[in-house]
């Protein structure tokens, strides 16, 4: 369901919605009657059952949903996490929840779990694994797709995947969940302290925000659509298997791109996050246009031509840029860094539709969070394959 690109026409999306957004209202009317209570539950002495009432109130909306509660970051109220956890796909209904939250006194509100202090981190460890853990040295090291890979040194553990496991929870708790999903890349247990690269536990957060610093030193301070004549291009090549459909770009056979790693987390599949790769607000999505059963030399006409009218017009109006073209075995591509992702769509609508593109023609998002938001090029496009 489509929270931040809604189409007026899809009325049976929009009636969904319009479900969903009932029940958020009947969620924040029941928190802000028992909103004294919820507080004084924090206290031994309460009795009110908080697990029964957010199983009662909170997952009417979404089961989905993980919640949690704890001190306030800026204040000495209390703080209510309403979050996706892992399925950040659920992030823009999560962030619905919050922005049609009534003005409720003693509570600040978050979308993602706050990073935590080493103690509290080794307490969700055990919390959850019903084991300690032991002692502990973590590197860290920036990869080629602009994560950061975590390996543990953890001499006392005695199952190496329940020590990733305890590894996992415990970054995530230091570095807090969008931080944790944005930056960390591969999690590794290893049997022995190679290199020098070694820090306590609690110096994680510290050095990961250290690899991130010098990944945004390498990005550019501009847009990508000021560097046009910067950019540089290379080319790939793909063999997927053939499918009656393609979800995403998973037909892609061949293409071109002026960021390489950008290109290869996408079609990797990686969980993709455009900060990683812009400083500036970009937002990187990609137009994907049906071939309609035509021969590859066709269609790559097609996209060449789309392409120009499409590039051409954004960087005329410093919205956006072409940075990735691709054709698939049933599909075009263009990828594009757009620097306002509203204004440019009246832009892609009109060149696509000029174009006389498929009516199976969409704008989608890499991020992992946008993975259920699109934008069809016309009316009465329907939803993209899944």
């Amino acid at each position: 369901m489509r929270w931040l690109y809604p189409d007026p026409n899809d009325h049976e999306e929009n009636a969904a919605r319009h479900a969903v957004e009932t029940r958020i209202e009947r969620w924040w009317s029941a928190f802000a009657e028992h909103a004294t209570e919820i507080r004084e539950s924090f206290s031994d002495d309460s009795d009110f059952d908080i697990p029964a009432f957010m199983r009662e109130h909170l997952e009417q909306v979404d089961q989905r949903l993980g919640w949690e509660f704890g001190p306030a970051l800026e204040s000495d109220d209390e703080r209510l996490v309403i979050t996706p956890e892992h399925r950040l796909y659920l992030r823009p209904l999560a962030d619905a929840i919050i922005a049609r939250a009534p003005g409720i006194d003693g509570f600040e509100l978050y979308h993602a779990r706050p990073a935590e202090p080493a103690d509290v981190a080794l307490a969700a460890v055990e919390a959850e694994t019903e084991i300690e853990l032991g002692r502990c040295k973590v590197s860290t090291t920036a990869d080629e797709m602009n994560r950061v890979t975590l390996k543990f040194f953890m001499p006392d553990v005695l199952d190496r995947e329940l020590g990733a496991v305890q590894a996992a929870i415990a970054a995530e708790s230091l570095l807090g969940e969008e931080a944790f999903a944005r930056w960390t890349g591969r999690i590794e247990v290893v049997d022995r302290e190679e290199g020098s690269n070694w820090v306590p536990l609690e110096e994680l957060k510290r050095h990961v925000f250290a690899e991130v610093a010098n990944i945004d030193a390498a990005l550019r301070d501009t847009p990508l659509v000021m560097n046009v004549d910067r950019l540089q291009w290379s080319l790939w090549r793909l063999s997927p298997p053939q499918k009656d459909e393609y979800p995403r770009q998973q037909d892609l056979i061949m293409g071109s791109s002026a960021l390489d790693n950008m290109s290869a987390c996408a079609q990797l599949g990686q969980n993709f996050d455009s900060r990683r790769y812009s400083r500036t607000g970009e937002t990187f999505c990609f137009l994907k246009f049906d071939g309609e059963g035509r021969k590859i030399a066709a269609r790559m006409d097609e996209r060449k031509a789309v392409e120009k009218a499409v590039n051409d017009a954004l960087i005329e109006a410093r919205l956006g840029v072409v940075v990735g073209t691709g054709t698939g075995k049933k599909y075009s591509y263009l990828d594009l860094a757009l620097t306002d992702v509203q204004a440019a769509l009246p832009i892609i609508h009109e060149h696509m539709r000029a174009a006389a593109v498929a009516n199976r023609s969409w704008l989608l998002f890499h991020d992992a969070h946008l993975a259920d938001e699109w934008v069809g090029i016309y009316e009465d496009t329907p939803p993209p394959p899944r």
